[in-house]
């Protein structure tokens, strides 16, 4: 993933860069072209194709045609990034976002959010406060309502989509809030990552895409799973299948939920034992 985002980067700042040379002025690059110089794929629900340019303008009477591009004005703040030795700018990764919510769906707008803020160090490019306070700072710009309406269900530091999903099913049907990327130690000085985790009740919940199907994939999860069922920990296998449904998401939760209850009572009996 972190390999496709980074040529997915690379390829789009080309375009804007040769685009940029034809024009005679120095533009600003938004919306989905903006996302895609920071290596994040356009949601399937987007009602832009992945492949068009953008230009965004800070005041309305300045907005200019631009031949084969579409022209916004964008009445929120407006916060750029010099690209390519200062030829283009784009739009700052928290203003992207708050762009794209008026041309996506909620989910759409949670996968872009956690793609922002995912876990590379590479990739990230904002925090949660960074979305939240530039729509707190903005109260004018479209799509606002919907961006309010996502951020209590964001989560920080995820490592894909599927992730992001997941952890916004899970709050939604009331479970609370759970940690991305969550660090459990080892007795042996090591460590363990856990896709999203509830620490209290020693819970974690592991995303299996396709490359977990490998035969060594499957070795090493195994004994990375082991160590942790040894400490004391239990973990809920989460596949696309789970994903593909209202049936499925509904059962999946359940799942959850009743591992939640199972561990907050082993926890419980543990302390009074």
């Amino acid at each position: 993933m972190g390999r496709e985002a980074g040529l997915r980067s690379i390829q789009q700042r080309m375009t804007c860069a040769d685009a940029a040379e034809r024009m005679g002025f120095i533009p600003t690059f938004s919306h989905v072209t903006a996302l895609q110089c920071f290596g994040v794929q356009v949601p399937d629900d987007c009602n832009f194709p992945a492949d068009s340019l953008h230009i965004a303008f800070a005041q309305r009477k300045a907005r200019r045609w631009c031949k084969g591009m579409y022209t916004h004005y964008w009445s929120g703040e407006f916060r750029v990034l010099a690209c390519n030795a200062g030829s283009f700018f784009i739009t700052d990764p928290a203003m992207t976002w708050a762009q794209m919510a008026n041309h996506v769906g909620e989910e759409g707008l949670i996968v872009i959010a956690g793609a922002l803020t995912c876990r590379d160090p590479v990739r990230k490019v904002a925090s949660l406060d960074d979305l939240e306070r530039y729509v707190r700072d903005n109260p004018g710009f479209y799509g606002r309502s919907k961006c309010k309406a996502v951020l209590p269900f964001l989560i920080e530091n995820s490592d894909s989509p599927p992730e992001s999903i997941l952890a916004v099913l899970i709050m939604r049907e009331g479970l609370g809030r759970p940690v991305a990327n969550f660090r459990i130690e080892l007795p042996d000085g090591g460590y363990r990552l856990a896709d999203l985790a509830y620490p209290d009740l020693k819970l974690a919940i592991e995303y299996q895409g396709a490359y977990h199907a490998n035969p060594a994939q499957m070795r090493m999860d195994a004994a990375r799973w082991n160590q942790l069922r040894a400490l004391g920990w239990e973990i809920v296998f989460v596949t696309a299948d789970d994903m593909r449904t209202e049936r499925t998401r509904f059962l999946i939760v359940q799942t959850i939920r009743a591992m939640m209850h199972r561990q907050a009572a082993l926890l419980n009996l543990s302390t009074v034992l």
